[in-house]
């Protein structure tokens, strides 16, 4: 008897521990959360996809910003070739050439 006991209690176990580590078993929603309203997103459900465009416009919100910076490993530019990612630099430039080109000039 001590023996199926402790089988059923070990196989019990192993499937609710595969049960917890499965991609299609959603996390249970709380009690108080539960009903219509209610909304679980997985994190590969959230997880944003980052366009060209995206990279080009964190390029130039930190050039904007006073602050540019080499972005090429964050989320929004990580995913471009280096030939991209110089391209996406080479639209931030080319639309604030002549904010550069003032500033390089000496005022007389």
């Amino acid at each position: 008897m001590r023996i199926k006991t402790t089988t059923t209690l070990a196989a019990g176990l192993l499937l609710a521990l595969t049960a917890c580590g499965t991609a299609d078993n959603p996390p249970a929603v709380p009690s108080d959360k539960q009903g219509a309203d209610a909304t679980t997103a997985t994190p590969a459900a959230t997880a944003k996809t980052y366009t060209f465009q995206d990279c080009v416009d964190l390029l130039d919100y930190d050039f904007t910003d006073g602050k540019p910076k080499d972005a090429s490993k964050d989320p929004e530019c990580a995913h471009l070739t280096p030939d991209e990612y110089v391209k996406a630099v080479g639209e931030v430039l080319t639309k604030h050439k002549d904010e550069i080109l003032n500033s390089a000039v000496p005022t007389p």
